[in-house]
This record gives structure tokens, C-alpha cells and sequence, in this order.
């Protein structure tokens, strides 16, 4: 429940912690798009800003953050076979994730890590309350480049606490991110996918795969640090049932630099689903999502 969720989150708040005296001391084992670090020799200051800036909304940026917000669903009702109405989902979610990476060498890795946990406490209709599904990931990244870069690794999802929450099994699989920017550092682009296994059919032992997960991401900014974004907008395929559920968002945020060289990234975001009627399971028709990010700086 709550309470389940709340360990978690203050497990995953140590370990940030603890990350930090793992790093570098001059931040040079970073994976080259890390908010506040150097890309390479030839970016200008100004190109770094605007990059550090960007990468304030990468899900895998290699610097330590916390982030948390709201979302809240409304879902469609319509009829998916004769006589059968779609099925809804949950009423609202609170939403957590830390992200914490680790240089080159530790844990004897050749390349950095980025670990990612998040974590949500979903509303059901009728106003219980419980876990969803947890995930970490952990990212490595063998390959960087001035502008950015390509990662891989495991990932894991936590069981709910109970089925109207989430699945309620552990599930195992992989993650893997591109990343790049553009335009002087002013687009960011890419795609972070996520694919797991679990016992999830009720009738079966076996271990089936879960939709995959495929989320694309750009963040364009504007001006005086505002900034444009599709959101948290995955879009998820079915293996079982060959069904497609595909979101589309906008996000608008402002991020504000503390005098620590910490950045907080604050943003009102709405999606919908646009692809979603061979899609058996629940679909929302309104997603509003509220959320508030702080990335900790190198000073």
C-alpha cells in the first residue's frame, strides 16, 4: 500500500545519496549528456546551457534528480465486442522516480551506469489506494558521443499490491535508450524502450511477454528556459493479441537554475490515445499529468 510505496521511495533516496560518493570527483566519468557537464571541447558555453537545460527532461540523464507528480485519468467506454464495454482504469496515481548513475568502474563496469526507479501509488474507483508497479532499470552506456548517446540493460518491475493497481507478479527484461541533440543542443530526441516477462495469464505457468513498451521522446526550448515536450507518452504493443495503444501528448515546463547549480523542472502536461480501439484493455481519453523534477548540480 502507501506505506509499502514510501519504503521504497526513502530506499531509493538513500541510495542517491550514497551514489554520490561514488562519483567522480571532477565529474569526468559522466556519459557526455549529464546535465551541467562539458560534452566536449568544441560546445561554448551557451551550447552547454541550453543542453544542461534539454537534458533536465531526459528519463535517463546521467545526473542525480528526483521527481515526483500527479496524474489523473478519465477512460473510454466504448463497446470492444458485441455487448462488451471496454474496461477502465484507476482514477488517479501519484508518481515517484530517482534517477542515480555511477561512473565508469564502479561495480566493475567498463562503461557508466544510470539507474532509474520509479515508483506510484495508485487511486482505484471508490477511493482505495495502493502500489502500482515499481521498475527499475539500469542503464549502461557503451557508447557517447559529443551530443549523445546509446545505452542497455536489464529491467524489472515490482509487483502490485493488488490486480486493480497493476500486475501483481515480478517481471524481468530489458531497457534500452537512444538520446541525441540537436540544434545547437536545443532539440533533444530519441527513443527509450522497455520490454519484460512475467507469469501474467491467470491460466497459464507461463512466462508471457508484456506489451512493449516504446516511448519517443523530444523536448524543444523556447525561450527564457520554457520548453515543449510529447511527455510521457509510451506507446505499447500487445504480442499476444497483435493490438497497438498509441498516446499522443504535450507537455509545457519551465525549468528555474538554483545558486547550487541545481536545476527544478516544473510542467503541466495532457495526453490522449488516438490508436486504441483494437486495444482490448483499459484506454484513457484524457491523461492530465502535474509534475515538479529537481537535478542535483556538480557544485
Amino acid at each position: 500500500m502507501l506505506a509499502r510505496t514510501l519504503r521504497l521511495a526513502i530506499l531509493a533516496l538513500l541510495m542517491s545519496f550514497a551514489a554520490v560518493a561514488f562519483a567522480a570527483p571532477d565529474g569526468s566519468e559522466g556519459t557526455g549528456t549529464s546535465a551541467g557537464a562539458d560534452q566536449s571541447d568544441g560546445i561554448d558555453e551557451e551550447l552547454a546551457e541550453s543542453t544542461e537545460e534539454v537534458n533536465t527532461n531526459d528519463p535517463t540523464a546521467a545526473a542525480i534528480s528526483v521527481s515526483a507528480g500527479w496524474e489523473f485519468y478519465s477512460w473510454h467506454e466504448d463497446e470492444i465486442a458485441p455487448g462488451q464495454t471496454r474496461p477502465t482504469g484507476n482514477d488517479n496515481s501519484f508518481n515517484t522516480r530517482f534517477v542515480i548513475p555511477m561512473a565508469k568502474g564502479k561495480w566493475g563496469s567498463p562503461w557508466p551506469i544510470i539507474n532509474r526507479f520509479s515508483f506510484s501509488n495508485v487511486e482505484a474507483p471508490g477511493g482505495t489506494s495502493g502500489s502500482g508497479n515499481a521498475e527499475f532499470i539500469t542503464l549502461f552506456i557503451p557508447r557517447t558521443w559529443a551530443t549523445g548517446k546509446i545505452g542497455i540493460g536489464p529491467a524489472i518491475n515490482l509487483p502490485a499490491d493488488e490486480k486493480q493497481f497493476g500486475a501483481d507478479v515480478w517481471r524481468y527484461g530489458f531497457s534500452g535508450v537512444f538520446l541525441e541533440n540537436s540544434f545547437d543542443g536545443r532539440l533533444m530526441w530519441g527513443l527509450l524502450l522497455r520490454q519484460v516477462w512475467g507469469k501474467t495469464d491467470p491460466n497459464s505457468n507461463k512466462n508471457l511477454a508484456s506489451p512493449l513498451a516504446l516511448q519517443p521522446i523530444a523536448v524543444l526550448q523556447l525561450k527564457n528556459r520554457w520548453y515543449i515536450s510529447n511527455g510521457e507518452s509510451p506507446i505499447a504493443y500487445n504480442w499476444q493479441n497483435k493490438e497497438w495503444l498509441v498516446p499522443l501528448g504535450l507537455r509545457l515546463g519551465r525549468t528555474f537554475k538554483d545558486k547550487r547549480g541545481g536545476i527544478w523542472n516544473a510542467y503541466a502536461e495532457y495526453r490522449t490515445n488516438v490508436v486504441y480501439k483494437d486495444w482490448q484493455g483499459a484506454a484513457a481519453s484524457d491523461i492530465i499529468r502535474i509534475n515538479a523534477s529537481y537535478t542535483f548540480g556538480n557544485n
